[in-house]
């Protein structure tokens, strides 16, 4: 045939480490998939963090893991990422999510009634939960501020952003009519 035996090896050993460069990912992936579906620190129902997106897992499959962000757009992210890099599970270990308000206000506010105005708003709101209790705090003072660190907890991580909103307004709303 007037093939030279040496340059097809060479040709053929060429080919067989650039096509197990290109499997290496996939292998990579598939192992990681396996690991996921082994150890389960994550499954579908989660809500988790990964860099700076969040949302619900809702495929598991041997190559990659599907995410439902909260615009309502699919993340799909390789399982390799999710072995390798950190990910963050809200609901792994325990299943509320935790609502925080921060804000200042002047040095000259009576804080003991922007403490029991927050208390009462927590204990009034219907998705905040009694159990753990919220908690107030002053972080700080400065540039003539109080700064203001609160805590409650919701039954679940997807209800945190919208309850602090609702809270943030009652805040507010109850701050302009006390004056």
């Amino acid at each position: 045939l007037g093939l030279d035996l040496k340059r097809l090896a060479l040709v053929l050993s060429a080919l067989s480490v650039g096509i197990g460069f290109g499997l290496q990912a996939i292998t990579q992936n598939f192992v990681s998939g396996l690991i996921l579906l082994a150890e389960r620190p994550v499954k579908i129902g989660d809500w988790v963090r990964i860099g700076d997106q969040e949302g619900d897992v809702r495929k598991i499959s041997v190559r990659a893991t599907e995410i439902q962000v909260g615009d309502r757009s699919t993340l799909i992210v390789p399982n390799s990422e999710l072995i390798t890099k950190s990910v963050r599970n809200m609901t792994l270990s325990n299943p509320m999510g935790r609502v925080q308000l921060q804000f200042s206000v002047p040095l000259e506010t009576d804080v003991a009634k922007v403490r029991n105005m927050l208390l009462d708003l927590f204990a009034e709101h219907t998705k905040v939960l009694a159990d753990p209790a919220p908690s107030v705090f002053i972080d700080s003072l400065a540039g003539g501020h109080v700064n203001f660190n609160s805590f409650a907890y919701v039954r679940s991580p997807r209800d945190s952003y919208g309850v602090r909103s609702e809270l943030f307004f009652a805040l507010l709303q109850r701050m302009e009519t006390a004056g």
